[in-house]
């Protein structure tokens, strides 16, 4: 998705910045998730937007859109969120969804904590195309036994997909209301309505500017050290194969020179 040559004052709530500051607002994620996951939730903790998590210098890190816990009556965590806001097809988003719920499960327990302690976690991509090209307007994925779906393997982990284009042929009105607001820009009920007022209040907001500007800086240096890790392995895995070529053309040279001794 590209950022840099828009007006910070034309940012719509399809910006991944934008998305961000306004769904760290929990009056505004609550009802957000209970719509497009048909769930109550009982408490939501405040929402951390761009919530970063390292396992290692070495590692690959992740940087969620918008992460939110859910806590209990007792204040015990009951279900985790991460809300993804994904305007470009990279052709990679399944094993993004696989790599987060992979990063943020090895975030959630302690060492020496039973697995028995994970919790509920949902992974949820917001996307303007239909990237699995099956003409559905919603994707909802969870582990079944592969010879027999009523067998769930009760993981608790479910990756979901909104496909905000097709707002139209989504069923469940209150979803659609929140799709067609991302297709549109056009807010036409209370909730999207409470949406569109934070756009509008974060476009004028000089604070937020600056946190933008951060935020794109930040964006740019990432994505040039991704750019430098791709080349060094690049050049990695030519010397390898410069090596290997060499030794085997030594080989050749070694058979051919047998060969031409009678020694073969």
């Amino acid at each position: 998705m590209e950022t840099k040559n828009t007006p910070f004052e034309q940012l719509t709530i399809t910006n991944r910045f934008m998305f961000a500051m306004v769904f760290s607002h929990k009056e505004i994620a609550k009802p957000f998730l209970e719509a497009i996951l048909g769930i109550k939730i009982h408490e939501l903790r405040d929402p951390e937007p761009e919530k970063t998590i390292e396992i290692s210098p070495v590692s690959k890190g992740v940087r969620f859109d918008v992460f939110v816990k859910e806590s209990g009556p007792n204040g015990e965590i009951i279900r985790s969120f991460d809300i993804e806001m994904q305007i470009e097809d990279t052709h990679e988003i399944p094993k993004r969804a696989r790599f987060y719920q992979a990063m943020r499960d090895s975030e959630a327990l302690c060492r020496g904590e039973k697995y028995f302690n994970l919790k509920e976690l949902y992974i949820i991509f917001l996307c303007p195309e239909d990237i699995f090209g099956k003409d559905r307007a919603v994707y909802r994925f969870k582990n079944f036994e592969a010879d027999d779906p009523k067998i769930e393997m009760g993981d608790l982990s479910f990756k979901n997909f909104y496909i905000f284009s097709k707002y139209r042929e989504v069923a469940e009105k209150a979803i659609r209301d929140y799709m067609e607001y991302f297709a549109t820009n056009k807010a036409n009920t209370p909730a999207t309505e409470d949406i569109d007022r934070l756009v509008k209040w974060y476009q004028t907001d000089s604070n937020t500017r600056i946190r933008y500007m951060t935020w794109q800086e930040e964006i740019d240096i990432a994505v040039e050290l991704e750019r430098q890790r791709a080349d060094e392995i690049q050049k990695k895995a030519d010397a390898e194969k410069a090596r290997a070529d060499e030794a085997e053309a030594r080989a050749d040279k070694y058979e051919k020179m047998l060969r031409e001794l009678g020694k073969l």
